[in-house]
């Protein structure tokens, strides 16, 4: 049963000029020069594509052995004497160039012998159970779905369609993501949430019987977990995208189209706006309210609301100006101590004179 991984070596090539109608870009060489790929600029060899999209990567031109270049227009000039095409935007163009060189291969339709599929489970045309998957009674997989190998879904699960749910993924019971959903191997959805009373002197788990709810065009990364809610819901709106190692507690809403990186923490109950970018290993404290397109640094420690628009970073996080005003402080501050121990020795000098 084939996997839906994307392919680890370009399938076919092209020639420079069907780069450049892919791309949108001007082409600066022979049109019909070969391309099987695309590598780094230190990199690519003579059949390649070498990507350069910023200064930093200059240096690397010396000695390259790149076929050609794809450039952005403000670096073009220093690829003027090889072939190249030209772009405003780099990265959109890589993102389209790659997707044509390297497609995700179609799965196989069908049911693994070794899967086990519980009863009053509903399966769209097209579905693909792969190795040792477990679905659960009342379960229900849309059309185009694959599951791969040793993935467990729950009771009452619901996928919908050509969504994607790599090795090893567990969708507790009653858990629900959306069309076109990508879950990397060892996620983990729908998990009982860190709450707890205290009762007679200990800690007695507190019942969670809310779900987990992903929209579509999510993805999220490798042994990400999201907690279900405690009485509610867990949300993640639609095109959000979470790294690996991502945590959302339970009733944490995190609004469409936002960017988490690795090892973000998001404690129970805090809403987040649309469009949020949360640096690696940032987190915030429960029941807070973040708007809309706030970024928040990376390593950021978030204590309080954040209004819509605001860029935030420390710790505790705060606006970024008074943060860069607060570290440009602390880095005088030798210079404050040894001035103020030289004032007070002048002081001391002054009274014993007295």
């Amino acid at each position: 049963m084939v996997s839906p991984g994307r392919s680890a070596s370009p399938v076919g090539g092209l020639s420079l000029g069907e780069v450049a109608r892919l791309v949108e870009g001007h082409l600066h060489g022979d049109a019909g020069q070969e391309i099987r790929g695309v590598a780094p600029v230190a990199d690519a060899g003579p059949e390649e594509l070498g990507f350069l999209a910023a200064r930093a990567y200059l240096d690397h031109l010396e000695g390259a052995d790149a076929g050609a270049f794809l450039v952005t227009e403000e670096l073009a000039e220093h690829v003027a004497d090889r072939p190249h095409v030209a772009v405003d935007d780099a990265h959109r163009a890589l993102q389209r160039l790659l997707t044509h060189l390297y497609p995700v291969a179609e799965p196989e339709p069908g049911i693994h012998p070794t899967a086990i599929v519980g009863d009053g489970v509903e399966m769209g045309d097209r579905v693909s159970v792969g190795p040792y998957v477990v679905v659960g009674k009342g379960s229900r997989i849309g059309a185009g779905s694959w599951i791969g190998p040793h993935a467990v879904l729950g009771e009452g699960v619901q996928v919908g369609e050509d969504a994607r749910i790599h090795p090893q993924v567990v969708l507790y019971d009653g858990t629900q993501v959306g069309d076109r959903v990508i879950l990397h191997a060892g996620a983990r959805l729908g998990v009982d949430g860190f709450g707890w009373a205290v009762v007679d002197g200990l800690p007695r788990k507190m019942p969670h019987v809310g779900r987990c709810v992903v929209g579509d065009d999510v993805e999220i990364g490798a042994n990400s977990t999201l907690d279900r809610g405690s009485i509610g819901e867990t949300r993640v709106g639609d095109h959000a995208k979470l790294d690996n190692l991502v945590h959302l507690a339970h009733n944490v809403h995190l609004g469409g189209g936002s960017l988490l990186a690795a090892l973000v923490g998001i404690a129970g109950s805090t809403r987040l706006g649309r469009g949020v970018l949360m640096g690696g290993q940032s987190g915030i404290i429960n029941h807070l309210e973040i708007g809309d397109g706030v970024q928040i640094a990376a390593a950021s420690k978030v204590l309080r609301d954040v209004p819509a628009g605001e860029t935030i970073s420390g710790h505790p996080a705060r606006p970024n100006r008074e943060y860069l005003r607060k570290q440009a402080h602390l880095s005088r501050l030798p210079k404050l101590v040894a001035r103020v121990a030289e004032l007070e020795r002048r002081l001391e000098a002054l009274e014993g004179d007295d």
